[in-house]
């Protein structure tokens, strides 16, 4: 099957240029006021934004959207977005093995990542098992892909659907918090 990218990692690599496109996007001042000034649909459109935090390709969007608004209260915004950024990671709980394990499986096999699981696993089993939701919730809450995270929790953990669904909402609100509060 002949590839469509000449890149090793095509995904990772449209990632990448998805992150600058945004930015530069949103160095456009007509952006950055479209989107502060969503005026009657703020909710909604905080709501979107979470839905956009969580997914990969649309992560450089949202936190270009977040960064622009100029909000009073960025804690209850956070819990809106929480919410869409939650449902968006619960679809890619569903379909992470559809969409990025394979490059996953890809990086697992470089001799960085078979150091770093050599390492990973001289560690207690309830250390790693802290170490790795400490790693995902970090993961999660930045804009980083969260396919990664689910990735690492389905990989390294057995999570509970409801653990998942919580670490998610506290991860994603913590992170979107942050990104209203600069």
């Amino acid at each position: 099957m002949k590839r469509l990218f000449i890149f090793t990692y095509p995904k990772l690599t449209l990632y990448t240029l998805a992150i600058l496109i945004a930015y530069f996007i949103f160095q456009i001042p007509a952006v950055s006021l479209f989107f502060s000034d969503v005026g009657g649909l703020f909710y909604i459109a905080i709501f979107l934004g979470g839905l956009l935090y969580s997914a990969g390709f649309t992560t450089s969007i949202a936190t270009g959207f977040f960064l622009s608004l100029n909000s009073v209260s960025p804690l209850k915004y956070a819990f809106i977005g929480g919410a869409g950024a939650l449902i968006a990671d619960l679809g890619i709980f569903s379909l992470v093995r559809i969409s990025f394990m394979d490059e996953f499986r890809k990086l697992e096999k470089t001799s960085f990542v078979n150091h770093f699981i050599y390492f990973f696993h001289k560690f207690p089993e309830r250390a790693r098992v802290f170490f790795v939701y400490i790693f995902a919730i970090l993961i999660i809450a930045s804009p980083l892909p969260d396919e990664l995270a689910v990735a690492i929790l389905a990989g390294f953990t057995k999570i509970h659907p409801f653990a998942f669904i919580f670490v998610s909402y506290f991860a994603n609100s913590l992170g979107i918090f942050a990104l209203l509060s600069l």
